[in-house]
């Protein structure tokens, strides 16, 4: 069973959906919009630049742009969320203050059950004409972000998990990422055997270093290129060491050549198992 009520537009995409299919393979990708996930029933673990976390009915959680995560559904009960995916550009820019809670990558809040009436406000403008629409969509978000900032203001972030030596990897890569990057350069900075880096890569993320560093550069890549950046230096910048490369998985990963804008659109939400 699959059932979604959704609403797109260039700047923001929003779903509310209900299914009951397990799937014990963790989604891995990023996005270059922000993320906001409520989560009504189900069973489902999330993996986020690392770090797991099981939501619970009235959950509450916000990513950051080009924050690295994933979703395993782990049981056939129906699993009930709403998504909110938008860009900076849905605010003004004093408005952009509201983006506050979002840095550092993800937060997790428990037990915000007030929040689904104003995800339900977003809904709403699914009713209206394209005019009326626009504005009602921008003063909804915009009464939603100002909610989370209020939350964010008075409960702490959530404790992550201490430090190891998977997440220092993924510091380092994220610091370093317009830099060679390599399985034997990593296992020798980190003085391991490249198995073990591997196998505690994979454990900590769901997906391999070389992948990690494509999804990731191709993250960098995409907002370059979003800002009038040429394809060539966008890809220097992101750490790609010849256009060509980057050409063939730029293609392979969002359908498009770089020079076509429509790989710059937000992504359909339930079709990221490539990203």
């Amino acid at each position: 069973m699959y059932q979604e009520t959704s609403l797109k537009t260039d700047r923001m995409i929003y779903a509310n959906t209900r299914s009951d299919e397990a799937d014990m393979d963790y989604r891995m990708h990023c996005h270059n919009s922000y993320e906001i996930y409520y989560i009504i029933t189900g069973n489902v673990e999330y993996l986020l630049e690392g770090r797991d976390c099981r939501p619970r009915p009235g959950t509450l959680i916000i990513i950051a742009p080009d924050c690295f995560h994933g979703l395993k559904v782990l049981d056939g009960q129906v699993y009930h969320r709403i998504r909110l995916h938008f860009t900076k550009e849905v605010l003004d820019e004093r408005e952009r203050l509201l983006l506050e809670p979002f840095r550092g990558g993800w937060r997790r809040f428990d037990e915000q059950f007030g929040l689904e009436w104003y995800f339900r406000a977003v809904e709403q403008c699914r009713e209206y004409g394209k005019e009326l629409q626009d504005i009602a969509i921008r003063a909804s978000i915009t009464a939603l972000l100002s909610r989370i900032f209020a939350i964010s203001e008075k409960e702490p972030a959530r404790q992550n998990q201490a430090r190891n030596q998977a997440q220092d990897i993924i510091r380092y890569i994220n610091s370093h990422l317009a830099e060679p990057l390599t399985l034997e350069g990593l296992a020798r900075d980190f003085f391991v055997s490249k198995n073990h880096l591997t196998t505690i890569f994979k454990r900590a993320t769901g997906t391999t270093v070389a992948s990690y560093i494509l999804y990731k550069r191709m993250a960098v890549a995409r907002k370059e290129l979003s800002q009038g950046t040429p394809a060539a230096e966008a890809a220097a910048r992101a750490g790609f060491g010849d256009y060509s490369s980057f050409f063939r998985a730029y293609k392979k990963m969002f359908g498009y050549p770089p020079s076509d804008k429509r790989a710059l659109e937000l992504p359909d939400m339930d079709q990221s198992g490539a990203f």
